[in-house]
């Protein structure tokens, strides 16, 4: 009966060693995944503060933009009225070429920023305003006119695009949030 307390008393030390090093090996494996899952929710939450950070820039941007060369629009319709009453004066023409140059910088801003976009939908439409923006620049530079609809559609097709973004993010973030 003694031989078996022995050998007893040995399987039981070693299966007591055996279930501390297994458990320990269980802890490590667990806290290696929850560091993991931690590496990358800060990862995806960097990225989605960049992005929501750099849309809101971007539509910011756009506006001005837009606000821009329409005030443009404005100072070439003013200089072409005075020019056919022939009533220029110089300030006339410099508030034309201002306004012109104003509109060329908010659009440098602008496209400068789409690029870094990363939704391609947001990106395309982005750049379709940038585009619409500079054509209409240059037909401005030749007294053209603005066609203030065409530049409305794009304008808003890109807002619709950013604030449908910035929703997806947020309902992403909402959802994370719940998970356990």
């Amino acid at each position: 009966m003694e031989g078996w307390q022995f050998w007893w008393g040995i399987a039981a030390f070693f299966l007591g060693g055996l279930a501390t090093q297994l458990n320990g090996w269980l802890a490590y494996r667990r806290q290696r995944k929850d560091k993991a899952d931690d590496a990358a929710d800060a990862l995806t939450q960097r990225s989605e503060e960049f992005e929501l950070q750099h849309l809101m820039e971007v539509n910011q941007l756009l506006r001005e933009a837009v606000e821009e060369l329409i005030d443009y629009s404005h100072a070439v319709h003013r200089y072409v009225h005075l020019r056919d009453t022939n009533s220029v004066d110089e300030s006339a023409e410099e508030r034309r070429e201002q306004a012109g140059q104003a509109s060329q910088t908010a659009l440098a801003n602008a496209a400068a920023q789409v690029g870094f976009i990363l939704a391609d939908s947001v990106r395309e439409a982005a750049d379709a305003v940038t585009n619409h923006i500079a054509r209409a620049n240059t037909l401005l530079h030749g007294n053209g006119s603005l066609d203030v609809m065409a530049l409305s559609r794009v304008a808003d097709l890109v807002h619709e695009r950013i604030g449908a973004r910035v929703r997806e993010i947020y309902a992403g973030r909402t959802g994370a949030q719940r998970r356990p």
